[in-house]
C-alpha cells in the first residue's frame, strides 16, 4: 500500500503512526519503519518523540533495508580488496588487452558485475548481449568482450560468496522472519531499488501488512514542482496555464531564491550571506547540498570566518589528506633513488623522523646544499653531499637511507607489499605521528584493514603494479571529519534523503552538477536500458524526487556560476525549466539572493600598497661591489636594496634540465681548461683538443638535454678556433682565465670598499692587455649594450677594473666575432660613478623600486615591491 503525505514525509510518517498506534502507546516496538539511512533514522526519532507527546516513547524499529538485511546475513562477504585483486589476476592473463590499465579496468567491471548481480542478469548476461547485438558489423570484437564479461562474472559469483548473493539470501531470510511473526511494516523515502530489492518488497506485502509513503503531489508546492519537472506532455506552456488558474499566487517566491554569480567567491558569498540570514530567522538546521565541492569548501571557510561551524558530511578522498601524501612522497624517493624534490618535501614533513624543529636547520643547509651542486636525485650523491656538509652523516638521513635500503622489492603478494610499506614507516618513526593526526589514522587503519583482507591472496606484483593498486585504493577511501558536530551540514544529495532540515541550500546547481553527468561506461546507455539495468535518465529522475522532497521542506536557495574556467558555465535545465514555468505562469521571476557581504569576523585590512623605496645606514650597505651589483642599482635601485642588501638570493633548482645558464658556465668551463691546456697554433690539432675537453664536460653533466647543448657547442667550436687563432695572428697570448681583479676606494661617509670582478679570459700583446667576456647571448642585444655603456656597465667596469682593451665574445653562433668597446669610452667615469651613488646612499638616499618591465620581468624581488598593485592605486 502507496500513501500520499503533504509536508515532510518523516513527520508525516511519525502523524500517521502514532494516530494509528495511540492504542499501542507508548510501546511501538512491534513496528519497523525502513528509512533510507541512518541519518535519516535519527530524524525521524526525533520527529517522533515529541509528536508523540509523552514522557517515554519505546520507538519501532527504526533501519535501512540494507542494515536490516545484514542483521540477519550468513557470515562475512568475500572483502571487496579481495574480489578486486582476484579479478585483476584474471585480466593480466588475457592478452589482448594490451597496455590497458588494468586496475582501473578491473574496478570498473567488478562494479558492473554487482550491478549485473543486483539486476538478477549474471548468469544470462552473455546471452542477452549477443541477443541485442546480433548484427553486430565486428562480431569478432564483441564475442570477446562478451566473454571477458563472462569471464568476470564466473571469476566473482560462481561460488555465491558476492555481496549481491549474500544480500539476497538475506532478503531471503527477512522473509522468512515475517513471514512467522508478521509485524507492520513502513518505509519512505527509499529511492531508487534494485531488482532484488523490489521483489523482497513484493514479497514481503504478501506476508504483511507493507505502507510506503511518497511525498504528496497534489500539495501547491510539490505540485508546481512536478509540473516544472515532468518530461511528458502537456508541452511547459500549457502546464503554466493550468497551473496558474489551480495556484492563482505562486507558492515559490518566499521558499526558492535563485543565486545565479559571475564567480566561485561571488557563488561562496552568496551562500553564507544566505546561512546568516536563516540563523538570524531562528532557522538552526541547515543542509548545504554540495554539488560543487569546491564552492562549498569555499563556504565552509566564510561561515567559520562567521564563526559558524559546518559539519562536513561528505569527507574528502583519503589520497588528498597530508598523510597520504607523505606516504606517496616516501614511495617515490624508494621507486626513483629520492628525486630531490620528494626528498624535501618528506625531510620538512611533521610525520617522519621526529620532531622537525630538531632538524630544520641541518634540512635547510642541505636543501641549499643540493641546490648548489644541482644534486636532483641519488642517494649516493647525496650521501656524499652530506658527508661534505656536514662531515657526518646527519641521523635523520641515515635513517631514511636505512628505511630505503630495508625495502626489499622483489615481487610479492599485494599483502606482503603493504606489511614491507608499514616496516618502512616503522623505520622512519612514522606511526606515532600519523596515529596522533585523525586522517593519518585512517590512512593506516586502511592499510591495515586492505592487508588484513589480502592475507589469502597469493598473486605477485611488481613495486609498480603495487603502488598503482595502492593508489587507487587511497582514492577509493575518504575521511570524514567527525570532530565537528552541528546543526548546519554540507553533505551530498543522496545523503539528504529522507532527512528534515529548516532550510536548504544547493550550491552549484550548474549543468555539469545537477543532474550529474553520467561517467562512461562499457555499456552504452541505449544498452544498459535494454538490459535493465539503471541509466542516465533513470539518475536524473532519482535526483529530481530527492530535490523535490528537500525543497518542500522550507526556505531553499538554489545557486551556481554563471562562468567556470573562462568558459561559460549554464545553469541545470532542472532550474531553467523552474524558472520558464514560474515566468509563464505568474509573469514574474524568482527571487535572486544578492552576493552581499557575509558578516564575518572583522579583521585587519591591509594598508594602501605605495611605491616601496627604502633607505638604509652605512653599517646595512656592503662593502665589496662587482659589476653586476652596480648593474642591479642602476636597472633599480629597490632590486639592489633586497639583493645587496637584505641578501636575498632566489634558490637555485637542483634538477636534470640543463638551461641556458648551465650551458654558459660549461662553456666557461671548456674554455679555461682549452687555454690554460697550452693549445698549438694549428687549427687540426687545437679543433680536436678543444672537442676532447667539451666532450669530458658535457659527459660529466648529468643531464638528459646536455647532448642538445653539446651538438650546438659542436657547431660553433671551428667558429671559435679560427677567430682565436685570427687573434693569435694579431700577436696576443693567452695570458689567464677566470681572473679576479680588484681596486679599493674610499667613499665618504661608508669608508673603504673594494670594487672587483671576475674577467673570463685575458690576453696580452707586448705592455697592453685585452680582455674578454664570453657571452652565450645573441650578438645584437650586445651591440645595443655598447651603444649605451652607460647603461651597461658590466664591460666599462672591467675595462677599467683591469686598465684594457674590453671586448664581448658572442659565442652562440657562427661566425665568431669579437664586439669591442669604444676607444673612447671614458671607463672611470662609468665606473667612478658607483662610488658617487653609494655615498648618497650612505646618506639615506632612497632606494625606490623604478625598474623598467624588462628588468622586472626577471627580478627575483617582484613580489616584494608589488609594483602592479602599487601602479593599479
Amino acid at each position: 500500500m502507496k500513501i500520499s503525505g503533504d509536508g515532510a514525509l518523516p513527520h508525516v510518517v511519525a502523524r500517521h503512526l502514532l494516530d494509528q498506534y495511540a492504542d499501542r502507546l507508548p510501546d511501538l516496538s512491534g513496528l519497523t519503519v525502513l528509512v533510507p539511512n541512518h541519518r535519516a533514522g535519527q530524524d525521524f526519532a526525533r520527529a517522533l518523540a515529541p509528536a508523540a507527546g509523552r514522557r517515554a516513547l519505546i520507538p519501532p524499529r527504526i533501519i535501512p533495508l540494507k542494515a536490516w538485511a545484514d542483521s540477519v546475513a550468513d557470515g562475512h562477504t568475500e572483502p571487496q580488496a579481495r574480489r578486486l585483486a582476484r579479478l585483476h589476476g584474471v585480466l593480466r592473463r588475457v592478452d589482448w588487452l594490451g597496455a590497458v590499465d588494468k586496475w582501473a579496468l578491473a574496478g570498473e567491471l567488478l562494479a558492473l558485475a554487482d550491478e549485473l548481480s543486483a539486476a538478477r542478469l549474471g548468469g544470462e548476461i552473455g546471452s542477452r548481449i549477443r541477443a541485442l547485438h546480433a548484427g553486430a558489423l565486428d562480431r569478432a570484437v564483441l564475442d570477446r568482450e562478451t566473454a571477458l564479461i563472462e569471464a568476470v562474472w564466473l571469476a566473482l559469483n560462481n561460488d555465491g560468496h558476492d555481496p549481491q548473493a549474500r544480500y539476497a539470501r538475506a532478503l531471503d531470510a527477512l522473509l522468512e522472519q515475517i513471514g512467522a511473526a508478521p509485524q507492520p511494516i513502513y518505509g519512505y523515502a527509499l529511492g531508487a531499488l534494485s531488482a532484488v530489492e523490489q521483489q523482497f518488497l513484493e514479497r514481503c506485502a504478501k506476508l504483511a501488512p507493507l505502507t510506503l509513503f511518497e511525498p504528496d503531489a497534489e500539495a501547491a508546492i510539490a505540485f508546481t514542482l512536478h509540473q516544472a519537472w515532468q518530461l511528458t506532455d502537456p508541452p511547459l506552456r500549457d502546464r503554466a496555464a493550468a497551473l496558474a488558474r489551480r495556484v492563482p499566487a505562486s507558492p515559490l517566491l518566499d521558499r526558492i531564491t535563485l543565486a545565479p554569480a559571475p564567480h566561485l567567491e561571488a557563488e561562496a558569498r552568496a551562500v553564507a550571506t544566505w546561512v546568516a540570514a536563516q540563523l538570524r530567522a531562528g532557522r538552526r538546521e541547515l543542509a548545504l547540498i554540495a554539488l560543487d565541492r569546491e564552492t562549498a569548501r569555499r563556504v565552509r571557510a566564510l561561515l567559520e570566518r562567521m564563526d559558524v561551524l559546518a559539519a562536513d558530511e561528505t569527507g574528502w578522498t583519503l589520497s588528498t589528506a597530508a598523510a597520504a601524501a607523505v606516504i606517496d612522497r616516501w614511495l617515490e624517493c624508494v621507486a626513483s633513488d629520492f628525486p630531490h624534490v620528494e626528498l624535501l618535501d618528506l625531510l620538512k614533513s611533521p610525520f617522519v623522523l621526529g620532531e622537525p624543529a630538531a632538524r630544520q636547520d641541518q634540512v635547510l643547509a642541505f636543501e641549499l646544499a643540493l641546490r648548489r651542486q644541482g644534486v636532483s636525485q641519488g642517494m649516493a650523491e647525496m650521501q656524499r653531499l652530506a658527508h661534505r656538509e656536514f662531515a657526518v652523516l646527519p641521523v635523520w638521513l641515515a635513517a631514511l637511507f636505512d628505511a630505503r635500503q630495508g625495502f626489499e622489492q622483489r615481487r610479492a603478494p599485494l599483502a606482503v607489499w603493504l606489511a614491507r610499506l608499514t616496516d618502512s614507516l616503522i623505520r622512519l618513526d612514522a606511526v606515532a605521528p600519523l596515529h596522533a593526526d585523525a586522517a593519518g589514522a585512517k590512512v593506516l587503519e586502511t592499510l591495515d584493514a586492505l592487508r588484513r583482507d589480502l592475507a589469502d591472496d597469493g598473486e605477485k606484483y611488481g613495486f609498480g603494479e603495487w603502488r598503482r593498486w595502492l593508489n587507487l585504493a587511497l582514492e577509493s577511501a575518504s575521511f570524514i571529519d567527525a570532530s565537528v558536530a552541528s546543526p548546519i551540514v554540507l553533505t551530498s544529495l543522496p545523503a539528504a534523503r529522507g532527512r528534515l532540515f529548516d532550510a536548504v541550500a544547493l550550491i552549484g546547481a550548474d549543468a555539469r552538477h545537477l543532474p550529474a553527468r553520467a561517467a562512461p561506461g562499457l555499456f552504452s546507455q541505449a544498452t544498459r536500458a535494454q538490459l535493465g539495468l539503471s541509466t542516465a535518465s533513470d539518475e536524473a529522475a532519482a535526483v529530481t524526487a530527492d530535490l523535490m522532497q528537500l525543497l518542500v521542506q522550507g526556505p531553499a536557495l538554489i545557486s551556481w556560476q554563471a562562468w567556470h574556467n573562462d568558459e561559460p558555465n549554464p545553469v541545470s535545465p532542472l532550474v531553467l525549466r523552474l524558472q520558464a514555468l514560474h515566468r509563464a505562469a505568474w509573469d514574474s521571476a524568482l527571487p535572486e539572493q544578492a552576493v552581499g557581504i557575509p558578516p564575518t569576523q572583522p579583521g585587519p585590512l591591509p594598508a594602501a600598497c605605495v611605491q616601496p623605496a627604502p633607505t638604509v645606514t652605512a653599517a646595512q650597505l656592503p662593502r665589496h661591489y662587482s659589476p653586476t651589483a652596480y648593474q642591479t642599482l642602476l636597472d633599480c635601485p629597490y632590486r639592489f636594496f633586497a639583493r645587496s642588501v637584505l641578501g636575498i638570493r632566489e634558490l637555485d633548482e637542483a634538477d636534470d634540465a640543463l638551461d641556458k645558464s648551465d650551458y654558459g658556465n660549461a662553456l666557461h668551463r671548456i674554455l679555461k681548461a682549452f687555454h690554460d691546456s697550452a693549445p698549438p697554433l694549428e687549427r687540426d690539432a687545437a679543433l680536436a683538443q678543444l672537442n676532447a675537453l667539451s666532450a669530458a664536460e658535457f659527459a660529466a653533466l648529468p643531464a638528459y638535454t646536455a647532448a642538445a647543448w653539446a651538438s650546438q657547442w659542436d657547431s660553433i667550436q671551428p667558429a671559435y678556433i679560427d677567430a682565436w687563432l685570427a687573434h693569435a695572428a694579431a700577436g696576443w697570448r693567452y695570458e689567464s682565465g677566470e681572473t679576479d681583479f680588484s681596486v679599493p676606494h674610499t667613499v665618504e661617509g661608508l669608508g673603504e670598499i673594494t670594487l672587483h670582478g671576475r674577467v673570463d679570459r685575458v690576453d696580452v700583446k707586448g705592455d697592453a692587455r685585452y680582455v674578454i667576456d664570453y657571452k652565450t647571448s645573441a650578438a645584437q642585444g650586445l651591440k645595443k649594450k655598447l651603444k649605451a655603456p652607460d647603461e651597461a656597465v658590466q664591460l666599462p667596469f672591467y675595462a677599467w677594473l683591469c686598465e684594457a682593451a674590453a671586448v664581448y665574445l658572442p659565442i652562440n653562433e657562427a661566425p665568431v666575432a669579437a664586439l669591442e668597446l669604444d676607444g673612447e669610452t671614458d671607463v672611470a667615469a662609468i665606473s667612478l660613478r658607483l662610488p658617487q651613488l653609494l655615498e648618497a646612499i650612505a646618506q639615506h638616499a632612497a632606494l625606490p623600486a623604478h625598474g623598467i618591465d624588462s628588468v622586472c620581468k626577471y627580478c627575483e624581488a617582484r613580489g616584494m615591491c608589488r609594483k602592479g598593485m602599487w601602479d593599479a592605486a
